[in-house]
């Protein structure tokens, strides 16, 4: 069993929870947070004519590349997921949903506005801040919890499509985790990606991150027996259009280097 030859990896388009979170960080007025916008579940929340507009352009990327035929095209079970896979308009689409690509599930903290978040949180957030990784969100979910749904997905992938290409619209946290599983990060590695503000650690709407097996510096060598490259491409803004692939290195240890980082867990964000 191998991994697909390509496995391209999609955030859905800007949604309705982005929408009113950008709202609130402009204006700093809660009133976005109204009482019908936290009754929705965020399973439900839409695509807006911007999210539309990204998605589309995310679909013109892939035309103009030439990857529009897939052995298998996955999408999250959330709506803002499902139409942007639709808005991709990609040719002779057939989509499979999967509920494991689902996005992270923020518990209370998403039923809730910023101020109450605040009052009634304020341990939970603290733990957040030192380590986003393990932290799960009030009857809500870790992103290590995420990463046990992201293996299920890849386990499938090894066994049924070894040199496809592959494409899944998911969400910004469940591209994060892809990654930390992929790349075998390291705990103090996941958290400073995760807390980083920098850009590579940013995930845009509609940006794509591409793994592959072929070398992209020589496709003459074959495919490698895992995925060896990665980059992230951003058709629909956010960032420069596309970064160079990098190789990917999981790092291996000696004794006294495990015994180094055992040593660095104790002050993770040092």
């Amino acid at each position: 069993m191998a991994m697909p030859k390509n496995l391209f990896l999609v955030r859905h388009g800007q949604a309705e929870g982005n929408l009113v979170q950008k709202k609130f960080v402009d204006d700093k007025d809660e009133s976005v947070f109204s009482e019908e916008f936290l009754g929705l579940h965020e399973s439900q929340y839409a695509l807006t004519e911007l999210g539309i507009s990204q998605a589309k352009k995310a679909g013109e990327w892939f035309v103009k590349n030439n990857f529009t035929v897939f052995y298998r095209m996955l999408v999250s079970s959330h709506r803002r997921a499902e139409e942007t896979a639709a808005y991709l308009n990609l040719p002779n689409a057939l989509w499979m949903k999967d509920y494991n690509l689902r996005e992270r599930d923020g518990g209370l903290l998403d039923s809730i506005a910023p101020s109450e978040r605040d009052l009634k949180y304020v341990s939970e957030q603290k733990f957040n801040d030192s380590q986003p990784f393990l932290f799960r969100p009030p009857q809500g979910e870790s992103l290590a919890d995420v990463c046990m749904r992201v293996k299920i997905v890849l386990d499938t992938l090894a066994r049924e499509c070894d040199g496809e290409n592959v494409i899944i619209v998911n969400h910004g946290h469940v591209m994060r985790t892809f990654r930390i599983v992929l790349e075998r990060f390291s705990l103090k590695m996941a958290n400073d990606y995760l807390s980083t503000l920098d850009e590579w650690g940013k995930v845009p709407n509609c940006s794509i991150i591409q793994f592959t097996r072929e070398n992209p510096f020589d496709s003459s060598q074959g495919l490698s027996d895992s995925f060896g490259w990665v980059r992230m491409i951003r058709p629909a803004g956010g960032g420069e259009m596309e970064d160079p692939f990098v190789a990917i290195e999981r790092k291996k240890y000696t004794n006294e280097e495990l015994l180094e980082e055992a040593e660095k867990n104790r002050k993770l964000k040092d």
